[in-house]
């Protein structure tokens, strides 16, 4: 009877962990190059780069235009580029790594690690004057991986909340791309001093929870965040062209970044004058790292076999499951699980939609998996602030190009 129950088990383990056959259609792939092509003539965008991966088969590679419009310089395979938030899923992954380990539970409070947030209270404000409140229940690690801690990014320094920011110093420079000056540790006793901007756990908001993840991850590691990152992601996964502070030796890889101005492209910061080049002490586990387009894909490619990539395994299937699953209350705002936005992708062929997963960065780069399809797309290129247009169109495009089999 034990063995009828166990190969049960297993045939529905595998069953609900199995990948259709997906294809890809010639014509999308051609529809995605085409469409890169007629942005970067007409001048919507500096140009762009896409990887994509079926089944671990590369079926599309493409790189256009220039990261430097000024001087005329291209786009290349080993292109090292600012990802911002796309750093977000890294330190989500590293961190529930400490998880499967048993370094803490997702519901623990952070004062137990950071005692400092024992005081965190939650800011009410009505007529620009800020009442503080002793919050329902303690603020959580799961509050953190979800966004729905209640920290934002530093709002405008004149309103209530963008003054407890701004007077500790917990902002980004030079067009929101330079970090706070100050280690992650320290940031994360700053922010404690920070009223949240709702109840722990209420709603969706967007900001620093992944830059306190990372003063935790050191906290349960015993390591720097970049050298945990290192041995639990990057060297598993052979991505050697992603780090917080760029090695000497490849600082002629790295990318100029554009802006808008009276409808054009300028440099906002430049590859051979950027602050970048020296590095930052704040190592953003929200928005810190630096990597290329293959390097990111090979970490994308992980997200969609499931926590594997190439016989490596760096999650187990069943705890990517749950950072996939929604963890915002209802009426909470955006669909988002442990360090994902969570989305579902009609693909023809599947009787239902499949799950999407993914995230973007500030200077217009972004990623999708559908693990029930075995899908990875990337898409990069150099220009802030955010609208990631492009890429949600070129998604879009090769989503209708496939078909379950």
């Amino acid at each position: 009877m034990k063995k009828i129950l166990s190969l049960t088990l297993l045939l529905v383990f595998s069953a609900t962990y199995a990948q259709a056959k997906t294809t890809l259609s010639d014509e999308a792939i051609q529809a995605v190059k085409d469409e890169i092509a007629r942005a970067t003539k007409a001048g919507e965008i500096e140009g762009g780069m896409i990887l994509v991966h079926i089944h671990g088969e590369q079926r599309l590679l493409n790189i256009q235009g220039y990261h430097d419009l000024e001087d005329k310089l291209e786009f290349k395979a080993d292109s090292l580029l600012r990802i911002y938030s796309m750093t977000k899923p890294i330190t989500s992954v590293a961190a529930m790594t400490l998880w499967e380990q048993g370094k803490f539970k997702l519901d623990d409070p952070l004062s137990n690690y950071i005692p400092s947030f024992k005081k965190v209270q939650v800011g009410v404000v009505v007529d620009r004057k800020m009442t503080r409140l002793k919050p329902a229940r303690p603020l959580t690690v799961r509050d953190l991986l979800s966004h729905t801690s209640g920290y934002s990014y530093s709002p405008a320094s004149e309103t209530p909340f963008g003054k407890e920011y701004h007077s500790r110093g917990v902002v980004y420079s030079h067009n929101g791309m330079y970090p706070p000056k100050m280690s992650i540790r320290e940031a994360a006793d700053q922010l404690a001093q920070i009223p949240l901007q709702h109840q722990p756990g209420a709603k969706w908001t967007y900001g620093l929870s992944v830059d306190i993840l990372g003063a935790l991850i050191e906290i349960w590691s015993g390591e720097s965040l970049e050298n945990y990152m290192k041995s639990s992601i990057f060297k598993p996964l052979n991505m050697k062209d992603t780090f917080f502070d760029i090695p000497k030796n490849k600082l002629n890889r790295f990318v100029s970044c554009h802006t808008w101005e009276d409808n054009r492209q300028v440099i906002v910061d430049k590859w051979s004058e950027s602050a970048y080049r020296d590095g930052f002490e704040f190592h953003s586990g929200g928005g810190g790292l630096v990597s290329t387009l293959g390097d990111y894909s090979q970490f994308s490619q992980m997200l969609a076999g499931w926590g594997q990539f190439n016989g490596t395994r760096i999650l187990k299937a069943e705890t990517l499951k749950e950072m996939f699953r929604n963890q915002v209350l209802p009426g909470g705002g955006n669909s988002f699980g442990l360090g994902f936005a969570v989305e579902r992708a009609k693909i023809s062929g599947a009787d239902k939609p499949l799950g999407q997963y993914g995230w973007a960065g500030y200077a217009n780069t972004e990623f999708r998996v559908i693990p029930d399809a075995g899908v990875s797309m990337v898409f990069m290129r150099q220009t802030i602030p955010t609208t990631h247009q492009m890429s949600q169109k070129l998604f879009g495009i090769l989503r209708r190009g496939m078909k379950i089999n």
